[in-house]
């Protein structure tokens, strides 16, 4: 049998979780995707056979939390070893990110659909950490550093 690619898809709760899914859900046939994402999202994926490690949510608003999901997500790259991590943002994929720059884990950021004339926050920090930093808008793509793939939505 062969081993599929082992993917861990993290992403912060709300809009970041949806648009994460309407991604992963594509990949599941084909890779074995691993969830990571705080709130209560977290049992309703579950239930869905995935799965799905609850972290905490962290942000702008709760730098104190950052400590706790940083350790969360050493935590689940130690037992799960992906071979790459895809996110939608914001903090804990961000953490994802950084981690992973001192790792041999290929790591894909797609910015939040939401914004239009500039990269997130979380985007602009790991523009240059992370392999690959898609857009959800064509006007923000530089097809160098940071790509337009079409939208998720």
């Amino acid at each position: 049998m062969i081993k599929k690619t082992k993917i861990l898809a993290i992403s912060s709760s709300g809009g970041h979780w949806i648009q994460l899914n309407k991604i992963c859900n594509q990949l599941e046939d084909q890779f074995d995707v691993i969830y990571a994402t705080p709130g209560a999202q977290y049992e309703s994926a579950k239930e869905g056979g995935r799965k799905v490690y609850a972290i905490t949510d962290a942000s702008a608003d709760s730098k104190l939390n950052l400590i706790p999901v940083t350790l969360q997500i050493i935590s689940i790259l130690i037992r799960e070893r992906p071979n790459t991590i895809i996110t939608t943002g914001a903090a804990p994929g961000v953490m994802a990110i950084l981690l992973c720059k001192l790792l041999p884990i290929k790591t894909i950021w797609v910015d939040s659909i939401a914004n239009v004339k500039v990269l997130s926050r979380s985007g602009r920090m790991v523009k240059n950490h992370a392999n690959i930093v898609v857009t959800q808008w064509q006007d923000l793509s530089d097809d160098k550093n940071i790509f337009y793939r079409g939208s998720v939505l």
